[in-house]
């Protein structure tokens, strides 16, 4: 597995850390020949719900920085399987109206194919990093098989600040699209 280079490393399921977020950079780094796809889900706090992916899939949409929902997705990377120092990068400019976000990843190259393979088996993992510098690292070390994992959750309910919490969850996508807010416009 590839070394992750933040000052916190959320090494183990259910580990959480604070966030002092106004702005924040998630970015998934793999070098494996996988297609790999960041994409996030989220719930605001009078209840919307919705997500940002790639104009790729139906429906998809990198977001906006500038206007709700304030998240927006760089590029596609990894188009093809190909292996490499592949990243794909998601920047948050507000966090005011959300009471969470899921950043989750999908396993394109094996869901198209119909494999379920463990996260494990790549060397991925997520990097979070707010304005001020300061680095939270996950690594995507589930070993269930799936094609898309919940890497990690920025939980905004708390009077004190945005949390950042390791899920490292696997889920089919049925249950998926039926959990994390927001992830049934991905089946539309």
């Amino acid at each position: 597995m590839a070394e992750i280079k933040a000052k916190v490393v959320l090494k183990q399921k259910g580990e959480e850390a604070f966030v002092p977020i106004k702005q924040l950079m998630v970015q998934l780094n793999w070098t494996q020949g996988v297609d790999l796809d960041l994409l996030a889900f989220y719930k605001t706090k009078d209840g919307r719900v919705g997500g940002v992916f790639s104009d790729q899939y139906p429906g998809g949409s990198r977001g906006d920085l500038n206007a709700f929902p304030y998240i927006q997705l760089d590029k596609d990377a990894g188009v093809g399987g190909a292996g490499g120092d592949h990243a794909e990068c998601m920047r948050i400019t507000r966090l005011d109206d959300m009471a969470e976000v899921f950043i989750c990843a999908l396993n394109y190259t094996d869901a198209v194919a119909g494999r379920e393979i463990s996260f494990a088996a790549y060397d991925g993992h997520v990097m979070l990093m707010d304005d001020t510098g300061e680095s939270f690292g996950v690594p995507l070390d589930a070993t269930e098989k799936g094609n898309v994992i919940v890497i990690a959750r920025l939980d905004n309910t708390n009077p004190i600040g945005a949390k950042l919490v390791n899920e490292n969850r696997v889920l089919g996508l049925g249950e998926f699209f039926d959990t994390v807010p927001g992830a049934d416009v991905l089946s539309n």
